[in-house]
């Protein structure tokens, strides 16, 4: 398995959804992709971050005069389903699916003229960039896809090339496998997105509870208690 690795970076009013993310620096979605046909595709999005921004994002994905897919100049036109699978004050779960899609092109329709069928994309977005993961089990035509992803992107857009290497592991998200009140998980999310826990650490804990805006005590306290029902959970007995 094969698999190649980019961002795509937005400029603020480039795009709806992605002003969101710029606004709301903590709000981060994962999701899994796949298409069904070069004019065919699905997604299904896990949002993390502010009640305030979910609720923008939630608002966008269902109006469906709002067309965000496109990467190009032309708006995709196509047939749309959402449905939100969960909804709470600090998690969304939306899942799409896209038929017909004519005249602009998305990073997904775009791949499915070049890439095998059943490759997967798995995406995140945070701040002001769209980070693609494709699994694929030949990269023959991978040039192609590259070629057509940094001549099409439209005005505000840009490409960021990654890596096209063997796939080394699926991935996972550690905050999922144990739950976490959500004070505690939305702390721990802000801690991991902001470099809290790399080496050297790339925030201080003053500046984290800053962008969140709660007093350091607090923050101090739900990482704790988060860190030591993560480690208890993943030391439990099965």
């Amino acid at each position: 398995m094969r698999e190649f690795t980019f961002d795509v970076v937005y400029e603020m009013g480039a795009d709806p959804v992605m002003d969101v993310f710029i606004e709301h620096p903590t709000l981060v979605a994962e999701a899994l992709h796949g298409c069904v046909s070069t004019d065919r595709f699905w997604r299904i999005e896990r949002l993390i971050g502010p009640t305030a921004a979910l609720d923008a994002v939630e608002r966008l994905r269902l109006d469906e005069t709002v067309r965000t897919d496109s990467v190009t100049a032309t708006d995709c036109t196509a047939t749309r389903y959402h449905d939100v699978l969960e909804r709470s004050d600090d998690e969304r779960v939306i899942y799409t699916h896209l038929e017909g899609v004519e005249d602009g092109e998305s990073v997904q329709t775009l791949a499915g003229q070049y890439l095998p069928h059943g490759s997967l994309y798995c995406t995140t977005r945070r701040g002001s960039r769209h980070r693609w993961r494709i699994l694929m089990k030949s990269d023959e035509k991978v040039g192609l896809l590259y070629d057509a992803l940094g001549a099409n992107l439209r005005s505000g857009l840009s490409f960021r090339m990654g890596h096209l290497c063997e796939a080394e592991g699926w991935g996972h998200d550690s905050l999922g496998s144990v739950e976490l009140p959500p004070d505690q998980r939305r702390a721990m999310r802000a801690a991991v997105d902001h470099g809290y826990y790399r080496t050297p650490r790339e925030v201080t804990l003053d500046d984290l509870a800053s962008t969140l805006d709660v007093p350091r005590s607090t923050l101090s306290y739900r990482l704790r208690r988060a860190e030591e029902r993560l480690v208890t959970g993943y030391f439990v007995d099965p």
